[in-house]
């Protein structure tokens, strides 16, 4: 993930609050304990819950809370969560329909705002709340969407960079899973409780605290077409999930066509493929049954890193899960085992192919 669309994606939620008055008129402290903790600024746990790829867990969540609870009275606390709620989901909707507008102004070469756009601004300018300021997340839109109808170069505080169809798509993604994991953090009592996420291009349903990120990715190769559709759910530093969904064409041979013994064979290479990214050539392989589905798996070792890939067909479609993680192997697979269970296959879709006609 590039650094400005991780930096961009939690811009023009941050930015909003007025830290200056969140501040208590008299300084609250941390009572006693054995180790002394160092207090942050709560906004630093907001930027990092919001961008595309973050997490929120519960240690961040007491810690997040400590803070506040330091800083600020009951009162205060009561306030903040209230006001940065109802802002929430008018922010998540603006901050989508000004991607939108940047896409649109990037290809017009001039500002295009969208109706849309224009509503939620109207809406955001009404917010009332000493906390909150809505201004500044009106006035970093319209420098982005400047930025990229006139395809200059934008410093919002993190460097130079230029707003191209490319980090729009990337700051586009993680809209819906980084404002749940805000709200998520914002609950005084943490919630451990499983959502169900139905991912029809994935063709899966999962349980999970917050929705994963989703990406579209086709890569084309004079009459051959790879149509992959993702899901990447990010639960601690140290543990990245991924649930992909494959279709594959050559001229006018599809998935469809494939003997049973081509897809076994399919499976396989992809898995193998799975790990050049990480430069190994030989992961362990293996082969079994999940659930009535014929299944390949690899897995390997890359200093602190572990990598599990497990690929299979449901249908005419290669669905793959896969982990990355620094936990050691063994807890690597409880883990990635751990996945497997929140995961229900939605067979009902396997068929639905996004290739027509042949490629030739």
């Amino acid at each position: 993930m590039k650094i400005h669309s991780s930096l961009l994606a939690s811009i023009l939620f941050v930015a909003s609050f007025n830290v200056t008055l969140l501040r208590a008129t008299e300084p609250l402290t941390v009572p006693a304990s054995p180790a002394p903790v160092t207090l942050q600024d709560e906004t630093a746990y907001f930027s990092f819950v919001n961008e595309t790829g973050g997490y929120v867990t519960k240690s961040m969540h007491d810690e997040f809370w400590l803070i506040l609870q330091a800083k600020y009275d009951e009162h205060q606390r009561a306030k903040i969560v209230a006001d940065v709620h109802n802002a929430l989901d008018i922010i998540r909707d603006f901050q989508y329909q000004t991607w939108e507008s940047a896409k649109t102004s990037y290809f017009a070469k001039m500002a295009q705002k969208s109706n849309e756009y224009e509503r939620l601004k109207g809406q955001l300018e009404k917010q009332n709340s000493p906390y909150f300021t809505p201004q500044a997340v009106i006035e970093n839109a319209e420098k982005i969407i400047e930025a990229a109808a006139n395809r200059f170069p934008l410093d919002l505080g993190a460097g130079k960079f230029y707003i191209t169809p490319e980090l729009i798509q990337e700051n586009m993604v993680g809209i819906k899973g980084s404002y749940e994991r805000l709200k998520l953090l914002l609950t005084p009592e943490w919630k451990d409780e499983y959502k169900e996420y139905i991912l029809p291009k994935e063709m899966v349903s999962l349980l999970s605290l917050y929705s994963p990120d989703e990406y579209h990715e086709t890569i084309t190769h004079t009459n051959e077409k790879i149509d992959i559709h993702i899901a990447q759910l990010s639960t601690d530093k140290s543990s990245l999930y991924e649930i992909g969904a494959v279709d594959y064409q050559k001229g006018d041979k599809k998935f469809a066509s494939f003997l049973p013994e081509e897809k076994e064979i399919y499976i396989q290479e992809f898995v193998k493929e799975q790990f050049s990214g990480y430069k190994v050539s030989e992961p362990m392989l293996s082969r079994g049954m999940w659930r009535g589905y014929s299944f390949a798996k690899g897995v390997a070792s890359l200093g602190d890193l572990n990598v599990i890939v497990m690929s299979f067909f449901v249908n005419d479609k290669a669905l793959y899960f896969k982990f990355v993680s620094d936990k050691n192997l063994s807890l690597a697979s409880a883990d990635f085992n751990d996945f497997t269970k929140r995961i229900q296959i939605l067979e009902s879709n396997a068929t639905n192919s996004p290739f027509e006609p042949p490629i030739h």
